[in-house]
Order: C-alpha cells, then sequence, then structure tokens
C-alpha cells in the first residue's frame, strides 16, 4: 500500500468521525423527553400566571392585512389600551398621516374616517362584518395581549400536542340577540411547555360552523417583568380568509395615557 494511499485513508477516516460525532450530537438535542401530564385545573393556573396584568399599555403596531386572493394591506397603527375598559388605535398608512381613529369599549364601536370625512357609532356586529366572524371586546382584548378568551366552562379537557399541552375548552359566551341566552364557544389553546405562554389559540362559536379563527404567537417580548406578544399572526377562515399579521414596536406599560376620538363638525354620521 502506497504510502499517500495511507495518507487518503487516514483523512478520510478523520473526516468521516468529525461528520459523525456533530451528528450524533445534533439528533441528541432534537431528542425531547415526553411531557409529564399535568392536570387541567394546574395548567390553567400556570397560563394565569403566564399573563400579564397591568392597567394601561400603549404600543406602535406594524400590521399587514389580506383578504382572500387580493394584494396584502400594508399600514402602521399606535394603540392604546386601558385594561377591561377602552382600546383606541389611530391608524396610518404610508403615506403616514392619520387616516382612521377607532375607539373600542364592551358596548360601543366608534370609528372616525378623516380620508373620507365621515364617522360611526355603533355596535360590534361593524366589527363581525369586517372581520367576518363573531368577536366582542373581551375577546378582542384577549387576543391582542396573548390570554385567551375566558367565559363560564360547560366543558373541558387536556391532552399533549405537537410537544405542547393543548386545552380544549367548551365555554358559554353571552348572546347578542334576545333569542338565547348563551353560544357554546370551543376554544382550544396550544401552550409552550416551558413558559406556558399560548403558542396557539382556535375559537368557534356555535352556530358559526364556516368561520373560525386561529391566532398564532410567533414571538413574545418581556416588558418591565410581564410577557406582551411581540409577533402574532390572525388567520380567519370564513367566506375569504382574511390574515392579520401585527408585530408590537415600543411598548410601554402602565403609563397613563388619553384617549381622544373629538368628532369634527362637518363629518358626516353613517350609523344612527
Amino acid at each position: 500500500m502506497s504510502r499517500n494511499y495511507r495518507i487518503l485513508m487516514i483523512l478520510g477516516f478523520s473526516a468521516g468521525i468529525l461528520f459523525f460525532f456533530p451528528a450524533c450530537k445534533s439528533v441528541k438535542l432534537l431528542t425531547r423527553k415526553p411531557l409529564a401530564p399535568i392536570p387541567f385545573e394546574q395548567l390553567y393556573q400556570k397560563l394565569k400566571k403566564s399573563t400579564p396584568s397591568f392597567s394601561y399599555l400603549s404600543t406602535k403596531l406594524s400590521v399587514s392585512y389580506q383578504k382572500g386572493e387580493k394584494e396584502p394591506v400594508q399600514f402602521r397603527a399606535q394603540m392604546r389600551l386601558k385594561n377591561d375598559s377602552i382600546i383606541w388605535m389611530s391608524i396610518v398608512p404610508a403615506m403616514g398621516i392619520e387616516a382612521v381613529r377607532v375607539v373600542l369599549t364592551a358596548d360601543s364601536v366608534k370609528l372616525l374616517n378623516r380620508m373620507k370625512k365621515n364617522y360611526i357609532l355603533g355596535a360590534y356586529y361593524l366589527l363581525d362584518s369586517l372581520m367576518h366572524t363573531s368577536i366582542n371586546y373581551d375577546m378582542l382584548q384577549s387576543l391582542l395581549l396573548g390570554r385567551g378568551v375566558s367565559y363560564p366552562l360547560a366543558d373541558s379537557s387536556v391532552s399533549i400536542d405537537k410537544q405542547r399541552y393543548l386545552l380544549s375548552m367548551k365555554m358559554r359566551m353571552p348572546a347578542k340577540n334576545a333569542l338565547s341566552r348563551f353560544h357554546l364557544l370551543t376554544q382550544k389553546m396550544w401552550l409552550d411547555p416551558e413558559t406556558f405562554n399560548i403558542k396557539e389559540l382556535y375559537l368557534n362559536e356555535s352556530g358559526m360552523q364556516d368561520k373560525d379563527l386561529h391566532v398564532f404567537y410567533d414571538e413574545y417580548q418581556n416588558i418591565d417583568g410581564r410577557t406582551i406578544p411581540l409577533k402574532m399572526q390572525i388567520v380567519i377562515d370564513a367566506n375569504q380568509k382574511i390574515i392579520i399579521n401585527i408585530t408590537f414596536k415600543r411598548t410601554e406599560i402602565d403609563v397613563p395615557h388619553r384617549f381622544p376620538f373629538i368628532i369634527p363638525r362637518k363629518y358626516k354620521k353613517l350609523i344612527q
């Protein structure tokens, strides 16, 4: 056997070892231990502890909105929130001038359109028609903050799916009309097994079989010791699919703000 051939064999063997051991190491890193079962109540308490508690929140939003096969619409927004009370938004398109101002409370929707010089004062059926699904203040606030929706439980269960804890719930949500006292709302939440933050959420209201809402929380941020979404995606499966991507920027907590909504005298009211 020639000297050069022996050298080539040694180099080949060495390269094989160097390739094999990192590969084994990477396989080891990808191997996860099975998640230990946790009872529903205990898991739900861990979720509640992981959700933020505050009075005020303000943030800048970068938003992409796509409906059906149309091109996505990009815009920026400023959002201010007083917990369980009011959500205020100022929406600014690419030109940098406020186009729309929105104020949401538990029982009202106010919208000021500066481009068309008109305004709307109404109820949440306005948002239902815009988003092609049923929504209310509690639901919207919870989704924006990564909390999950909370109503009286009718049924609940826990399982493990995709290496995450899956909380499945059926809840009694107050009905919007007088024909029934409540609707059953199905909620599924996939929790990170280390932080117990919501990574994925699914909602479906009884009687709305073809309208599902999914929320994906891609990334969270820590603001003054409290965990707030950083990047999220809302997917509404209805007659036309709606995809909303939201990125939070420059978020502040517990800094009081005003929520101005002044209607210019010449603006036209569209809805009584």
